[in-house]
């Protein structure tokens, strides 16, 4: 049998068990196979007489061997045995490299606990998670990885239960965290280099029963590729999108709740209008991803410099162009609405069920109707929807983590506002005037999006129900 196809077998644990996990490291070798007369093995070194004789004697079975590489064979543990199986006996190396140097003691505990950490964040990173989520409990660890919106258990020794305590430290002294403090939450970050790119990582510490919890947002895996082309709308919406943000002023709107993609829509939307013939200037809190051409600035509260601070140096800086990464309170809206009156266009996020719920938003923030009315161009409410594996065609493989999804694509509704809804904006008309309007100029929702991708195959109608229902 082929090293390939060994790979695809679903390998019993009890077979596995068969061999001490400490000898299968050390003598790289894994069973696979298993009948009455033979026990099948796959080893990187085959020419090895002292464990062909020593699992001979231990399944009282003739051994037959298949040469496999070093890697197939790591592939293979990390399947059974989980993230840092071996641990502290492992050698593969990880290519992650952090920003700083990090001192550690010369202990052989302090070592494998490092080797770990930057195992996981390695492995997390080539997955595509989003974030890496390490839990304690009462009487194991769990880790977990956010892929596609989706967390995903990842098996990890027993062992590392022991040693907890100090993955908890090394992530702290690495994100430059105070490893004393256990009573209170602690954020911090690291810079990381991988395959030759430099990212980000965002951490989070916070005290539970059981020990601290820890969450890493790697913000490279955050960043689906910023092309309005590709983040999978429908034609229509993707034309009525580009068309408003082409406009020389008004304020668009980019709503949905956490995770839905807003921050991905609003950074497509200014590369796709940033020609280099406009100034645009963005505030954002955090910056997570820096644009060529665009001047981001960071809000940073702590030392008085907020939101509100900042859009009132923005209008004194001659721009074209702003993005407002959240419309938090009147305020922020206040200045947006009076940026885009005198000639600006301010593109912007705001937290809202749908189209029509993100106008009552606004009437709610108090901002002036008049100016709501004679600014506001588009509203456009968003979900990501799990698309099916393209792949293995839905059937479920190890791409798709045998879930049959992959990646994520957008579904959406387009408000565009007309004259009508905004007369009845400026009126304060309530919510139901404005969807009985809707259903009469027979409005396409999110749900309809939704369901248009399910006929032409590319998600499946539990997906959308599952972000689209509210």
């Amino acid at each position: 049998m082929k090293a390939e196809e060994i790979l695809k077998l679903d390998i019993k644990k009890e077979l596995v068990n068969l061999l001490d996990e400490k000898f299968i490291f050390e003598r790289k070798a894994f069973p696979y196979m298993v009948n009455d007369r033979e026990i099948y093995v796959a080893i990187v070194n085959p020419n090895d007489i002292n464990t062909e004789m020593h699992i001979k004697s231990i399944s009282r079975r003739r051994v037959v061997l298949t040469k496999i590489s070093s890697d197939e064979f790591y592939l293979l543990v990390r399947r059974y045995f989980g993230i840092g199986a071996g641990m502290f006996s492992e050698v593969e190396k990880p290519t992650i490299t952090f920003e700083k140097d990090f001192n550690i003691d010369d202990s052989k505990e302090s070592a494998e606990v490092v080797q770990f950490v930057n195992k996981v964040l390695q492995d997390a990173y080539n997955k595509g998670a989003t974030d890496v989520h390490l839990e304690p409990t009462k009487d194991d660890t769990l880790l977990r990885y956010r892929i596609d919106g989706v967390l995903h258990n990842i098996s990890i020794p027993k062992s590392i239960q022991n040693v907890y305590l100090a993955v908890v430290s090394r992530i702290k002294i690495i994100a430059e965290m105070d490893i004393a403090e256990k009573r209170l939450p602690q954020d911090g970050r690291i810079k990381i280099k991988s395959k030759g790119e430099d990212t980000e990582l965002r951490i989070s510490v916070i005290p539970t029963i059981n020990g601290e919890s820890i969450v890493i947002r790697i913000l490279a895996n955050q960043k689906r590729e910023m092309d309005l082309e590709k983040l999978g709308m429908s034609p229509k919406i993707l034309r009525d999108f580009k068309d408003l943000i082409s406009k020389p002023n008004g304020i668009i709107l980019v709503t949905g709740p956490t995770g839905s993609g807003k921050t991905t829509t609003l950074f497509s939307a200014i590369k796709e209008i940033n020609d280099g013939s406009q100034k645009i200037l963005t505030i954002e809190d955090p910056v997570e991803y820096q644009l060529d051409g665009v001047s981001q600035i960071q809000a940073k509260s702590e030392i008085g410099f907020d939101f509100a601070t900042g859009l009132r140096a923005i209008l004194r800086h001659d721009p074209d162009i702003i993005m407002i990464g959240e419309i938090r309170d009147k305020f922020s809206l206040d200045i947006a609405l009076q940026a885009s009156l005198t000639g600006h266009l301010v593109i912007a996020s705001i937290h809202a069920n749908s189209a029509v719920e993100t106008i009552l938003r606004l009437v709610d923030l108090q901002a002036d109707p008049f100016l709501i009315s004679s600014t506001l161009k588009l509203v456009m409410a968003q979900r990501l929807v799990l698309n099916y594996c393209k792949f293995c065609g839905s059937v479920g493989c190890q791409k798709c983590n045998y879930t049959k999804y992959y990646d994520r694509s957008t579904i959406a509704e387009v408000l565009k506002i007309d004259e009508k809804i905004s007369s009845m904006i400026f009126k304060k008309s309530d919510i139901n005037e404005l969807k009985t309007y809707l259903e009469n100029i027979n409005f396409k929702t999110i749900l309809d999006d939704g369901k248009q991708k399910v006929e032409q195959n590319q998600t499946s109608l539990d997906e959308v129900y599952k972000v689209a229902c509210f």
